[in-house]
């Protein structure tokens, strides 16, 4: 398709032509007269001696001055190579920075030709990358074809990367100061059932994990995708409360979250062909562009979610096929950054603090998949945090400062994942905060991300909490029917995104003593952003 590339800063350099100088004929002094006596000659010697003087005088003349021509050209040659001269790191040159992008944060460069953006006055308009396509496109079928094919992955032997390796749980679980963890290593079947036991679930959490996962199975298109309006497969409407958002690329992600959460991949578990084709219908609806690769359909909480996805998946398996899918969907949030930090719906526009959640999630995953973030980018996500807390640094608002539950429970979490210590007087208010809401019997958005934030700090606050999550969930599931398995909350969030939306959640919630470690546990991946 075309793509008109964005427009960037750039930076003349001007190279000044080396002009050869003028030559100059140096005389040398005059010699000191002496009184010689005067030597008689002949005639014929005297004329051959004059022949020889003429010729000397002519090519000395010319070799003189080809002489000091020489020495200058050589000059000039010994300046040049002093300019080229490369010193251990390589070339040096001129930097030049496309867009607002730069390799760090740590100091401002001196250099003149490194141009960044002006930001010290507050622009609220969308700072859109061009040529991004925004509009939600639901074809029939993938519109790129896929290499990742997934009747074929299920006979590949698994290569684990070291963020899936094997530990003890005792190491796992014991506490520590620095948030350091977060990684995958309690998802296979042996951790995860020891987990389950050692966290504070149960058998009947994981019964219902179970049938969440069994609902979402049911519900998945002969495409392998998923919709919000999960009624158009082959539920055929028997599944009432189907949700109105048309993100095909975003509502599959949500669905694969779950069977990731689990430990099910494509290459191994009973769920391995939902996974795969999940995930070839993923990579399908790629849209390869100049910033990356683009999964939003419409939004940027598509591309967030689907992120993860992809990232999950090759960090579980170490799967080279879903290595450069993932590093691209990584490369678009990066792009996508507003130059204040946050992320929203549409690319580059002002960030507010629930679509940056996932966006920095995101890159948490790539970061534990072995992928490559820049450091600046999560340097402004913590700036754009800052922007929208309280002065306390305690509570947090929507795109502005405020004391909000559900931007509270997100930054809370970002918080924790990028860095601050578990100590942390402003964690240690936002625990309290979240621990004194208790868990909403509606909102399972706040009940998503609280419920992280509690179990990685742990505690008293963290047991009161999760009996008192894991017990309504598992009361709530629906028993029967059809939309056996699934879950259905009316507000703001569940009426958008349906049942499916609200199982996927739920059973992730469900999910929490081993979908990610604790983020202050010992041995968990150390890999801080």
């Amino acid at each position: 398709m075309p793509h008109n590339p964005p427009p960037h800063d750039s930076h003349d350099i001007c190279l000044h032509e080396l002009a050869e100088p003028p030559v100059q004929y140096v005389l040398a002094p005059p010699i000191a007269r002496q009184d010689i006596e005067p030597v008689v000659v002949s005639a014929e010697v005297q004329d051959e001696r004059t022949r020889w003087q003429r010729m000397l005088c002519r090519f000395g003349g010319d070799a003189a001055s080809g002489g000091i021509s020489l020495v200058v050209h050589t000059i000039a040659l010994i300046i040049l190579a002093l300019v080229a001269i490369v010193d251990d790191d390589g070339p040096r040159g001129p930097e030049i920075v496309l867009g607002p992008i730069r390799d760090t944060l740590e100091e401002e460069p001196n250099d003149s030709s490194i141009i960044l953006p002006d930001v010290s006055v507050a622009n609220d308009q969308p700072q859109v990358i061009e040529a991004l396509p925004t509009e939600v496109r639901l074809p029939d079928a993938p519109n790129i074809d896929s290499p990742f094919a997934a009747r074929t992955v299920a006979a590949v032997e698994v290569h684990p990367t070291d963020l899936f390796r094997e530990t003890s749980v005792n190491d796992l679980l014991e506490a520590t100061n620095t948030p350091i963890g977060g990684g995958f290593e309690g998802r296979t079947e042996e951790q995860r059932a020891r987990l389950v036991a050692a966290r504070g679930g149960n058998q009947a959490s994981e019964d219902a994990v179970e049938q969440g996962l069994a609902w979402l199975a049911e519900h998945q298109r002969q495409d392998g995708s998923w919709h919000l309006n999960h009624q158009e497969g082959r539920c055929n409407g028997r599944c009432p409360h189907p949700g109105t958002v048309g993100t095909s690329t975003g509502a599959t992600a949500l669905a694969l979250l779950p069977f990731l959460g689990a430990g099910y991949t494509h290459q191994q578990g009973k769920y391995k062909d939902v996974v795969g084709e999940g995930l070839y219908y993923l990579t399908g609806r790629m849209i390869e562009t100049p910033h990356g690769g683009d999964l939003q359909e419409g939004t940027m909480y598509s591309q967030g979610i689907a992120t993860i996805a992809l990232c999950e998946a090759y960090a579980m398996t170490g799967d080279e096929q879903l290595k450069s899918y993932a590093q691209k969907a990584v490369d678009f949030i990066v792009r996508a950054q507003h130059p204040r930090g946050g992320w929203r719906y549409v690319p580059g526009a002002p960030g507010d603090t629930t679509v940056t959640g996932w966006q920095v999630m995101a890159l948490k995953s790539a970061k534990m998949a072995g992928l490559f973030v820049p450091s600046h980018t999560t340097e402004l996500a913590k700036e754009y945090l800052d922007s929208v807390q309280d002065p306390g640094g305690v509570f947090y608002g929507y795109q502005r400062p405020g004391k909000e539950s559900g931007p509270t429970s997100v930054a809370t979490l970002l918080r924790m994942y990028l860095g601050w210590r578990r100590d942390d007087s402003r964690l240690v208010g936002g625990y309290a905060f979240l621990a004194n809401q208790g868990p909403s019997q509606t909102d399972m958005y706040f009940n998503y991300y609280a419920t992280q934030v509690l179990h990685h700090h742990g505690g008293s606050d963290w047991e009161r909490w999760n009996i008192r999550m894991r017990d309504f969930l598992i009361a709530r599931q629906a028993p029967s029917g059809h939309e056996k398995g699934s879950w259905y909350f009316v507000d703001r969030h569940g009426t958008a995104g349906g049942r499916l939306y609200t199982t996927a959640i739920c059973t992730m919630i469900l999910e929490v003593y081993y979908r990610h470690m604790p983020l202050y546990g010992e041995e968990a991946v150390e890999d801080a952003f």
